[in-house]
């Protein structure tokens, strides 16, 4: 197979289901053939030209959340060969600075360098990409659930920054994917107390199910005046400066907030707040290695199901509805996939 089918976004506003040349499998790396695709918030910011211009390079093949089958090898490869069930790191990093070094690839002094928005992803049927960012998956892989494993490592960077130990009593601000995911992982820790804070009934509901022992529906009470400043740590992933100020008012004294969500509101967060309650203020950007290999683990010992996670599946050729069921806030859309076959 020399060609493939691929959403190529030539522009902001303007993207179309292309025929491309199947790329190539290179020295040390891997051409993996697409099962399932997640869209993210930053894919929409990317079509709509919302998108920091440092952090894209049109024209582009998004894609950043995918689970897929090994199609080929290229020289040098070892460990994989063809059917393998596989994800990958989307951070293209350099391993030579200083962040490298550390193990914080996220966080890679080089030129910013990410699959799916400087590099080409995996809204198409193929993908090729570096060996020593994949990780492989036992066969049978449920791939539509395996794609959500790059949101997870996202939440699983943040909670690794936060000592965490059986018996915290632990807050999730957001019932978005980061939220219920957070709720997920959290889970595995052995809370005493785990409360998840959102605006959808649907969603909080299910994270009840995901292990929340307690949910808060923003819209009918006041999260922080019902709850207090009670949590170890409060995770926040609603994406908005609401959002990240419930998330301060819900730390106990001494606490640690998490913030995982982008709010595009600069100015935001309460400086007093944080100083007078000596809490200790987390940002989180992307996922390192080592929160790859939490959630791959978890992941693949059974003990991390995503799959109630995914609400729509959609062909390539439907991409425009697919964008716009994850834009509809009115709507009933989670996690929203783009399928190739």
């Amino acid at each position: 197979m020399t060609e493939m089918r691929a959403l190529v976004v030539d522009a902001p506003g303007a993207a179309a289901v292309r025929t491309l040349p199947v790329p190539e499998a290179g020295p040390g790396e891997v051409l993996v053939r697409v099962g399932a695709a997640g869209i993210c918030g930053s894919d929409l910011e990317l079509l709509d030209g919302r998108r920091p211009a440092g952090y894209v390079r049109y024209p582009i093949v998004p894609g950043h959340e995918w689970a897929g089958r090994v199609a080929a090898v290229g020289p040098g490869v070892t460990g994989l060969a063809e059917g393998v069930v596989v994800v990958a790191e989307g951070f293209r990093a350099c391993g030579g600075c200083d962040r490298c070094k550390e193990g914080r690839t996220n966080l890679c002094l080089a030129d910013y360098a990410e699959t799916g928005f400087t590099h080409a992803g995996a809204f198409a049927e193929f993908l090729s990409v570096p060996a020593p960012l994949v990780h492989r998956l036992p066969d049978g892989t449920d791939l539509a659930a395996a794609a959500l494993l790059e949101p997870a490592a996202c939440v699983a960077e943040g909670l690794l920054e936060c000592e965490l130990r059986p018996g915290l009593s632990v807050a999730v601000v957001g019932a978005g994917t980061l939220g219920l995911l957070a709720v997920a992982l959290l889970r595995r820790t052995s809370p005493a107390r785990l409360a998840l804070v959102g605006s959808r009934s649907p969603r909080l509901e299910l994270g009840r199910s995901l292990g929340a022992s307690e949910i808060v529906d923003i819209r009918a009470t006041d999260a922080a005046g019902r709850l207090g400043p009670a949590f170890d740590v409060v995770f926040e992933a609603a994406g908005n400066a609401a959002g990240a100020a419930t998330a301060l008012a819900l730390a106990r004294r001494g606490g640690t907030v998490v913030l995982e969500g982008i709010s595009g509101s600069p100015g935001g967060a309460d400086a007093d707040a944080i100083v007078l309650g000596h809490l200790r203020v987390q940002g989180i950007f992307g996922a390192s290695g080592r929160a790859w290999r939490w959630v791959t683990q978890l992941f693949a010992d059974g003990l991390l199901d995503t799959r109630p996670l995914v609400s729509h599946t959609f062909p390539l050729e439907k991409h425009a509805e697919a964008f716009a069921a994850l834009a509809d806030r009115t709507g009933d859309a989670l996690k929203v996939q783009l399928v190739p076959a």
